[in-house]
Formats: C-alpha cells, structure tokens, sequence
C-alpha cells in the first residue's frame, strides 16, 4: 500500500490523517464541524422557490460553560440583524424566512450579480467559540451547510459537488462567494467552456470561459448553472472542480439544490456544503456510508484534483484506481465500502492533496442522496466533541438521530464515552478500516437530544437522523489543531532560482520535500531550491506528529510547451480505427497566446474526427488560444489505418506534430512525441503481407 505521510507507522504517531467521519442522509448534510469565534454562510441559489428548501434555521452551539453572544450581520450591514446568548446547555436557533429570502436564498434578479444584502456572518465579540450549522427542508427534500469558521476563509478553491444526472425544473447547480475584504478580485475558470451561468432570468447571462468579480468586504456573487428540463454535458458536471481565485481572502459554499443521480430520470434531491481553500486539504479520507441502496447510485466518494498527476488509492491498495489531473474529478464505486450496510467504512489515500466529496442516502430509496465535504485532519485531533444540540431536529422536522465515530485504534472502546439527553449510550463493536492500522469506526442508532461524544485519544465524530425522504448529517474535524505550514516562493518566482519555504516562518523538528508526489532524496532542510518544474509540498515532523503542507506548483521563466502523444491499439489490421491521444502541457510561469497545434496525419492514416476540450478543431489544426501554466489540456484524435500499396512488405509513415504560437517555445521538458502503429494486411488467399507504419511526432 502507499506510504502513510501523516503517520508512517504506528510509534510516530497515534493517526494517520483523520478524516471526516460522515454519514449521512437524506439528501443533505449538516456538519457540525468547525469551531470558530467567526463563521460566513455565503448565499446560494436553489433551481425553484421552495423546490429543494423552504423552511430553514440557523443552529448556533458550543462546548464552552459560561454564556456568551454571538451576533448575526447580513450583507455588508454594520448593525447585527439579531443576537443570541448560548452556553453549552443553551444553545439557539435562528429561524429564517422560508425559500428564497434573499439571505441565504436569492431569487433569480439575485443571481450573478453583486449583492450587498444577502449572506450571514456571525461574530462572538468576546472571542469565545461556536458552532454554526444551517439546516433547510422541504416537502421531500433536505440539505445542510457546517460552516468551517476561519478555517473556511482562503484565496484558492475549488467548486465541489458530484454529476447531476436527468432533468426537473429545480435541478441547479450553485457557487456562492462572499468576500472578507474591500477590493477583492475574484477569477472563475477552468470550467466546461459550454457552461453558462444565470444572470437575473436569463439562464445564459454569462457565456464566457472565464469571469472576474470585484467585491467588497462581505458582499456576495452567486453562480448557478441550471439543468431544469433541458440537461447539456457541460451543466451535468462541467463546473466540478472549477477554480476559483483571488487576491484577497473569500469564502465559498457549494453544491447542487437539487440533483439527481439517475439519468433520464426527475429523482432529485438537495446537497450543499462548504469546503475548506486548497492549502488545508489532505491526502488520507475515511468514509462512513449512509443507507443508500446496494446499486451505489448515492453512495459513493469523489475526489477533485488540485495538482497535475495525483493517483487516488483504496482500501491500502497499491495500485491506484485512477490518476486525475488539475480540476479533474473522479467517482468511486460503492463497492469498495466494507459491505452495502449503514456504518460501512472506506479508506482513500491520495499521492497529492485533493478535495473530497461523498454523496450519500438518507435509505435506500435513490431520491434520497445528498452531499457532503470531508475534511482531513491530523494527528492533534481533538478528544472531545461537544456537543451536538438537538440532534433530531432539523428546521422543525423530528428525526430519528444517530452518530458515528471514527476513532485511533490505540483508544480502548471502553475509554469512549457516548452521551444524550437519555444519559450513557452503548457503544457497539468497532469496524475495522482496510488499509489503515490506525482508525476504526462505529455507527450509534437512536440518539436523542443533545449528544456528546468523550475519549482519551483523537476522534472525529458524524452525526445523522431522517424522517422518510428527509435527512441530515454531520462530522467534526478539527481543523483548528492543524500547524500553519503554508508554503511560498522565495528568490525568482520561476526557475531558475525558485526557492521555496514556510510562508509563516514556523518551525518543525524535521522537514522532508517531495516533487511531483516523489520524496526527493536529501531534501530535508527547511527551504528547497527548486530545478525543475512541478508540483511540491513539505512533510514535517513535530513531536509523534506528521503533517503535509500545502502543494505550490513552480515553472520556468520561459515558455515550455510539453507535447505527448499516445495510442490505443499500436497493432491493427487494415482498415482499423485508431485513436490518437495528444497531450498538451505549459510549464512556462507566463501565459502563451495565439497557441495552435497542427497533426498532419500521412498518407496511409485517413483522418476521421477529433474531439477537443477547449479551444477550437479544423483539421489538422487544433486551435488552443491561450494556455496558463500549469494548464494541461488533451485531445482525441481517430484515424483510419491503412495499407495503400500492396506490391510493399514495409511501409513507413511519419507524423509530425508541431506547435506554434506568439512565444519562442524553449523545449526545457523533454517531449515524448513519437507512436508506431504497424499496420497487418488482411490475408487474401495464402499471402499475408505485415506492413509497418512508424508514426514520427516531430516538435518544435
């Protein structure tokens, strides 16, 4: 299995890289998982007024004995809409108006325009912490919203959430951003350049491939792509993994109010969630299933990539599953939980930090998913969670409540303690995690009333309940406990002569670099001077702990344009259809502009389709524009081989690909630009001829 960064082994440390323990239902999730003195709830945008929620609150708690206030601002209003007083036996509800309210529900004229009444803060002026978790419901459909407080705030992102499948007129997806400071620039990109997003009623008010906001401090933008009756590919998951920067501080929350997860099909469901900026994402994730059905239709995991080249492994296997790319996503399957029933357990480890989904049922039905960010965590995870409030109650439906617990296998069960309003509950036997020495799980039923969880060693706790088609879960995380081990770049902001360091200064007791997801040999100072392009991040050691830094990504001063081409079948008969794949990289630091690639096929390859993902194709020319670095861009290219002269036993053709544009392209990267496919007369009579066709990619 791969090597475990967070814990190596067992005697460095007590866990490995805590993850989120979900579970969850009914289409929605609350997470209770952040405390902070100061949390955001960004607005978002549901497909129909009261389609995926109409009733909706605002739970507010925290462990801490002695009361204090907490006020709640909306917009960029400087005087609290409303104050609660809350202690650990008193925590408070804030009930909003139903559907869309324009605070955290904007209607249509609300939508891709800045607004400055619309979204929530809440502050504790004493500094004392809290949690906020925001619930909604309707007739059939649930969703919730943990804000992570201060660990939520960031400048790089990803738009999270999974495909969303068939059509109904409230099917949409959301992104809602609030800024935290004045003048802060804000570009989306790297979105299916066949999205379009909602300005007021018009449902393609914005076409273009990228967008740029300008907000002020807490003003908001919301983003909806909207499926309704009328579903194209790019609405079903081309925003999944979209960037979103900016120069300053934001928040964002996102997800889909509603989504399906049949094609063809109105089933439909809300899920929505708020994730954590890039630098706080991990590389190992615990997953606990819901009660979806066995077909794994609501049941499943999936990972968005924030580096070039990340593998994703299951279960401690070796092999990974799937590499993705920068921006891309992948799902998966049901089948590798430990069984079909509720409490079923997961372990994903990953080569390079990656965000992490789970979509999961409140039953078995498949109208009842929902949607949920799981949050690594570290070894300082806290030992305590407390307390849930009211753990059955979402925005005034009762629910049948239960938690789960994902605990170190050094805790005894019996130093695990379970509480609520009933008193002691019983802890069942733990399940085992596959691929982990260092967790375990367990799953309590039929909670009531505000529940705690007590332990001696670190824990991360999930909660659930659901009422029929309606549902909602939970996690506690810890991001609070994590080190500050943000990288920069020092010297020249491109190579040669990057360095890179802890943006913060902060000290460790031991450092190890790692590049493209590679341990660097000899690597273990506290600053490292980059010489190749990539991707890195810092290990480091303090105490029994382990802990990963953020990845940065460093390139050349000058243009590189990396160029790989593969096929899918290197031996053919004649007449075959072959398939060419043309990967297209930039590792300069500069964008490169007016970008074409030209593959001239030769004669005895009969050119048939090309698909491109960006940019335009008239053969033989693939029309990119611009390209950002670190952009990786690919494209399938079918060709039918075939053998023209008969009378030769060996024929040999060279393709060459070229690239031009408004750069001198430096070529520091070596390129792999060469694939030979041989070409096999079919037999007439008893003559067989071989033909070998060598396929050449020149480039320059």
């Amino acid at each position: 299995m791969p090597e475990n960064k967070l814990c190596p082994n067992p005697k460095k440390s007590l866990i490995s890289g805590l993850i989120y323990v979900l579970l969850f239902l009914c289409f929605s999730a609350p997470a209770f998982a952040q405390l902070s003195d100061l949390h955001y709830l960004p607005p978002l945008k549901q497909g129909q007024n009261n389609g995926a929620i109409q009733q909706q609150a605002v739970y507010l708690s925290t462990p801490e004995n002695t009361a204090f206030t907490v006020n709640a601002y909306l917009g960029t209003n400087g005087t609290p809409i409303a104050s609660f007083t809350i202690s650990k036996t008193s925590p408070a509800v804030y009930n909003l108006a139903n559907g869309d309210n324009n605070i955290t529900l904007v209607d249509n004229a609300n939508t891709g325009v800045v607004l400055s009444n619309s979204g929530l803060r809440f502050v504790a002026p004493s500094g004392n912490n809290f949690y906020v978790n925001y619930r909604g419901r309707s007739a059939s459909q649930a969703a919730s919203l943990t804000s992570k407080g201060r660990a939520a705030i960031g400048t790089n992102f990803k738009w999270g959430g999974v495909p969303n499948l068939g059509s109904h007129v409230s099917k949409s997806n959301t992104l809602g951003i609030m800024a935290t400071e004045d003048n802060t620039t804000i570009d989306v990109f790297g979105y299916d350049p066949n999205c379009e997003f909602r300005v007021g009623n018009n449902v393609a008010g914005i076409t273009a491939d990228t967008y740029q906001i300008v907000l002020n401090a807490n003003e908001s933008f919301v983003f909806e792509t909207y499926i309704g009756n009328n579903p194209t590919p790019a609405h079903r998951d081309g925003w999944i993994g979209t960037s979103i920067v900016s120069d300053k501080n934001i928040v964002i929350s996102n997800g889909s109010l509603n989504f399906g997860r049949q094609e063809n099909q109105s089933n439909r469901d809300a899920g929505i969630d708020q994730p954590v900026p890039e630098n706080k994402l991990g590389k190992e994730y615990v997953f606990v299933r819901g009660r979806g059905g066995a077909d794994g239709a609501t049941e499943f995991p999936l990972i968005i990539g924030i580096a070039n080249n990340t593998q994703i492994f299951v279960n401690g296997s070796a092999t990974p599953i799937a590499t993705i790319n920068n921006g891309e996503y992948f799902e998966i399957p049901s089948s590798f939980y430990s069984s079909n029933s509720v409490g079923a357990n997961m372990f994903v480890q990953t080569s390079k930090n990656v965000y992490a989904y789970q979509c999961i049922a409140g039953d078995t039905q498949v109208y009842t998913q929902g949607l949920n960010f799981v949050a690594p965590v570290n070894c300082l995870l806290p030992d305590t969670m407390d307390n849930i409030p009211d753990i059955r109650n979402a925005a005034g439906i009762n629910l049948t409540g239960g938690v789960t617990i994902i605990a170190a296998t050094t805790t005894p069960d019996s130093n695990i303690v379970v509480t609520d309003s009933n008193g002691l509950a019983s802890l069942p036997a733990p399940n085992p995690v596959a691929g982990s020495p260092d967790w375990k799980t367990f799953y309590i039923p039929n909670l009531n009333g505000d529940v705690s969880v007590q332990s001696s060693g670190p824990i991360a706790v999930g909660f659930f309940g659901y009422n029929g088609a309606r549902g909602i879960a939970g996690y506690f995380s810890g991001f609070d406990t994590a080190p500050n081990v943000n990288l920069q770049i020092t010297g020249n902001n491109c190579l040669p002569g990057a360095s890179l360091e802890i943006a913060s200064g902060e000290t460790f007791d031991a450092y190890q670099w790692y590049g493209n997801g590679n341990l660097i040999p000899g690597a273990t100072s506290a600053t490292y001077v980059a010489s190749t392009a990539g991707d890195y991040y810092l290990e480091v050691t303090r105490g029994p702990c382990s802990y990963d830094s953020n990845a940065i990504a460093v390139y050349y001063c000058d243009p590189d344009i990396v160029l790989d081409k593969s096929v899918d079948n290197s031996m053919v008969t004649d007449g075959t259809v072959v398939n060419f794949t043309i990967r297209v990289e930039s590792l300069g630091n500069d964008p490169v502009t007016n970008l074409v690639i030209t593959d001239l096929l030769p004669d005895g390859l009969e050119f048939l389709s090309a698909s491109v993902p960006v940019g335009s194709f008239s053969y033989p020319d693939w029309n990119l524009g611009t390209m950002t670095s670190g952009q990786t861009v690919t494209m399938t290219l079918s060709a039918r081989a075939r053998i023209n002269d008969v009378t030769q036993a060996t024929v040999t053709h060279v393709n060459t690909v070229t690239n031009s544009q408004d750069q001198t392209d430096t070529n520091i990267t070596a390129d792999n630009p060469s694939v030979n496919v041989q070409v096999n007369m079919i037999p007439t009579n008893t003559v067989i001829t071989n033909r070998r066709i060598s396929i050449r990619v020149n480039k320059f």
